[in-house]
Parts: structure tokens; sequence; C-alpha cells
């Protein structure tokens, strides 16, 4: 039998769901562990979601309503809704440039099919795992383009090098960090003089605060050159559902057409339930609701901040995250600064070393968990001694 030999440059598990199997063996030993690691949602849907993926289902039970396959690039009303928000973004994007998927992890890895095997990556890290394992295992060549505390994790285009796929997160994950339109223009215009494509992970986008911007296409010339990848994830709390939406734009060489074929031969869509429960992100109700919960993480970041500033630590600082990136103390490494974190004060954090390069003896506290966690936690680590 034949294998893809490129699995085995990945490690023996992804690092989320390792990190998940240690919480759960600990809590099955009796631990109580507050999980601040994996950036997983933690409260419910809204009802203004979950009513109409109810009625949508009750449509599909009957005769006259039911539908059978969506169509591949998602259903229109979605797509049109998703256009006009980019219009009040300040960005134009046509319905037939988005394209719906099931969320954007599968996508960072979907769109290389693009760009053919052996294709130039460069990666900004720390960096959302995701990049690199999905680069890996197409056999692509990986460039790490680190950033540092010491140029406040905003990355710059580099001096040289020549690159066929660019992968930017604003905001990022893990730092937080977001980029301004000074620092988004160099790099489009780096783009577009070398003739790489940026994918732009989004999925953050609706965190961003402070006038940045929240699309690479509010950047004069990206859509030249970027491909967009946004989520319902984090924002609507769609983590469990999965839907989110990938722009290609025509202007784009042939990749808008190439990518519709690839939908026809790959992909039959996202289903119409959760297409419709999507919609309602764009209603009044469901912005309003949007909002709220995205101060309700914001403020949860908040409070770990204050907890870390009491106690010493060195954290990216800023309002457009729902995580907390911080330094390890006493020169510890991050595995061993973790190890410890969980094992003798019951809290669960990310290693930065698992967001590669630029990421070793730092951590990461997510913001997602229920207040009461967020405040049992912060009540420990502002107390941490080192």
């Amino acid at each position: 039998m034949k294998y893809n030999d490129n699995f085995n440059a990945l490690g023996e598990s992804y690092v989320f769901s390792k990190l998940n199997a240690l919480v759960k063996k600990k809590r099955a030993q009796g631990e109580t562990i507050i999980d601040l690691g994996v950036g997983d949602v933690r409260l419910p849907l809204f009802d203004v979601a979950t009513e109409k993926m109810s009625t949508t289902s009750l449509d599909m039970a009957r005769e006259d309503t039911f539908l059978g396959y969506p169509p591949a690039e998602g259903i229109p009303t979605l797509r049109e809704k998703i256009s006009e928000r980019y219009k009040t973004e300040g960005a134009s994007v046509d319905m037939d440039e988005i394209f719906i998927s099931d969320g954007a992890k599968g996508e960072i890895g979907n769109v290389l099919e693009l760009f053919g095997p052996k294709a130039n990556a460069l990666i900004v890290t720390p960096c959302y795992p995701a990049y690199a394992e999905a680069n890996t295992l197409y056999g692509n060549n990986i460039t790490f383009l680190p950033t540092s505390k010491e140029n406040e994790f905003r990355p710059l285009p580099p001096y040289r090098g020549t690159f066929d796929i660019i992968y930017l997160c604003v905001p990022n994950n893990p730092t937080g960090v977001t980029l301004g339109k000074d620092e988004l223009e160099e790099w489009v215009n780096y783009a577009l003089n070398t003739g790489a494509v940026i994918i732009f992970d989004g999925a953050y986008s609706d965190f961003s605060t402070d006038g940045y911007p929240t699309s690479i296409y509010q950047i004069q010339g990206a859509k030249y050159c970027a491909i967009e990848i946004r989520s319902f994830s984090k924002s609507f709390g769609f983590t469990g559902i999965r839907c989110g939406y990938t722009v290609i734009p025509k202007t784009l060489g042939e990749y808008n057409r190439l990518w519709k074929r690839r939908l026809g031969c790959r992909f039959n869509g996202v289903s119409y339930i959760t297409q419709k429960g999507a919609e309602t992100f764009f209603s009044s109700e469901g912005q309003k609701q949007a909002i709220k919960r995205i101060k309700y993480y914001k403020t949860n970041a908040e409070i770990l901040k204050i907890a870390l500033k009491k106690a010493g630590f060195w954290f990216v600082n800023g309002n457009s995250s729902p995580y907390v990136f911080a330094k390890c103390p006493d020169n510890l490494s991050s595995e061993k600064f973790c190890e410890k974190l969980i094992d003798d004060y019951k809290i669960a954090a990310t290693p930065g070393n698992a967001f590669g390069e630029g990421g070793e003896g730092y951590f990461r506290l997510s913001a997602f968990p229920k207040r009461e966690d967020i405040l049992a936690a912060s009540d420990i680590l502002e107390n941490l001694k080192f």
C-alpha cells in the first residue's frame, strides 16, 4: 500500500487534540481544571440562529419546501448578505466572488489545491498551526517569518525571497496583534510586486477595533493579489455548526474560475439549515447579539491581562482579540511552564511553541470560557510566584 509520506513530517497528534486529551484525562482523575487552552467557544448559540435553523429543518420535512443539494458556492441569499456587509466595511465584493464553506480551518488547506504541488509558502509566525500542517501535507516548501517581542509581533514583508503563497492572520491567532492600513499596504504591494497570493485569514476580523481594517479588500490593489477566508465560528458561536466563507476575486487571475471548477468535483455545499442560521448573523438582532458576545469575550481577555499584570507577566496588549499571549516567567520553556500551570495551578494553557517559530517562551490563554471560570483563573494567576 502507498501512503502520503508527508504525514511523517507531522507530529503524532494535532496540538489542540493533545491538549483536549490532557484536560479530559486530568478531569477523569478527579481534578478540577480551568481550561483556557483550546480556543473553542463555551456559550450557547443565539435564539435568532437556532429558531431559523429549526424552522428550516421543518421545511425540509415537507415535500413542497424540501430541498436537495445546495449550490456548491452557497445559497444566493447568504452570499448577497455577505456582499452587502463588505460594502459597509468599505470594500467591494460581488456575490460571485463569495463561496460558502464549512469553516476556516478546512479552507486554509483547501485553497492550496489552486497552486499545485511544491508551492513556496511564506508563513508569518507565531501562527495558527493548521497553516504549516496543511502545507506540509501538500509537500510545499515552507519559509517561516518569525515575529517577536522586539518588533511587537508586527510582521513586515521580507527584503528578499519570492513566494507563491503568503499567510497572514489579522487579528493574529495567537498574539492578538492586528495590522493598520499602512502595514497591510506594504504586504499588498509586496505581493503585487512579486506575484504572490496572500491568504488572508480573517477569522477574528469581527474582534477588530480602533479603526483597524477588517478586510484585506479595504486596501487598494488587494483584489489583484489576495484570497480572504472568514468564519462565523467565534463571533457567532458556530464552532460546532461549521460555516464560513472564502472570497476569491475575479480580478485574481484564473483562481475564481478554477475554484468554481474545484467545487464542482470536490464539494456538495454547506447544508441549507446551517446557511440559513448563518444568515441571521446579518440581521439586526443577530448583529446586536454578536456585538454583545464579542464584548463579553474581550472583557474576559482584559480580566486575564489585569491578573497577569499584577503577577508581573509581560503580555501582548491590545483590544482586538479573544486571546492573551504572554511571556513565560524565569526563562521557562513553553512546555515546562504550561505543564507547571496545569499540574500545580489547575489551569490549562496552550504552549507558545505550538504556534511555530517565535512562539517558544510564551503561552496563550483563551478568553472564551464563561466569566466565572475567567474570574477563578484570574484569582489564581494574579498570585503566581516565580
